[in-house]
């Protein structure tokens, strides 16, 4: 008998919780970056694919709608702030309104995100998904902002010390935001579990983000149509792989 079966006689075997996992069924944080988990490139992406159907719309309109109100109420804002600036001739005014403005567009940016990874995981998971799923995280903006904040300067910080620090903490924290939003999980725990877990399988998963970029990027080429295609691709392989090392708990009724 090994020792983790003596010191935990009531574990679930390995292979069992790797089916739990495969089958979308949710582990807790510990269980899933204890037993350990792999994934095929190809065989991601073929689920991943046969997976967008029925669900390109949810995610085009997504966009179609977010970047719209964030277009015009970004224009709003910024025009007023902006007028006020000018109307006072303060510098520092229009600066600061430069600034809100920004910060307003993240507020808007991260929730969105994540109703987008959402609706992807709950794909993956075979789980009903609606267009109100894109849009119903907003009440856990602050979290999904200082989980944003921290990510950015951790990742920034290593690029500057030598660029490769930075490089692996970009797809190392790619799934933090889905575990603040699927697990309620706070913004260190979140970092790490997502780090841990990719740590396994580091350049897989780097070479599955890669080549989901390369192939994002050339279906834009021809007019951007085929980002109708791709966009959904990338938003359900996200999915896929988060449901691969995590599960997913049942959606809420």
């Amino acid at each position: 008998m090994s020792d983790a079966s003596i010191s935990n006689p009531y574990a679930a075997p390995a292979s069992q919780l790797q089916e739990t996992a495969a089958a979308g069924q949710a582990l807790s944080i510990e269980q899933a970056l204890s037993r350990g988990y792999d994934f095929s490139i190809g065989e991601l992406l073929s689920e991943a694919w046969q997976r967008t159907k029925g669900t390109k719309g949810i995610i085009i309109g997504g966009f179609i709608v977010f970047y719209a109100v964030l277009l015009i109420a970004s224009f709003v804002l910024g025009g007023i702030l902006g007028l006020l600036g000018l109307m006072s001739d303060n510098i520092a005014l229009g600066l600061i309104g430069q600034m809100v403005t920004g910060v307003f567009a993240a507020a808007l940016a991260y929730p969105f995100m994540a109703g987008i990874n959402m609706v992807g995981i709950r794909r993956a998971a075979d789980q009903p998904v609606t267009f109100n799923e894109i849009f119903s995280h907003f009440g856990r903006t602050v979290p999904l902002l200082v989980t944003a904040i921290v990510m950015m300067l951790l990742v920034y910080l290593g690029m500057i010390l030598l660029i490769i620090p930075g490089l692996y903490l970009s797809i190392a924290y790619m799934l933090a935001i889905p575990l603040v939003v699927e697990r309620g999980l706070p913004t260190w725990q979140a970092l790490e579990a997502s780090r841990k877990a990719i740590t396994q399988h580091w350049f897989k998963v780097f070479g599955l983000f890669l080549l989901l970029g390369l192939i994002t990027m050339l279906s834009a080429i021809p007019l951007g149509i085929g980002l109708v295609w791709t966009i959904p691709l990338f938003v359900i392989s996200m999915g896929i792989l988060y449901r691969t090392i995590f599960g997913v708990l049942p959606a809420a009724q």
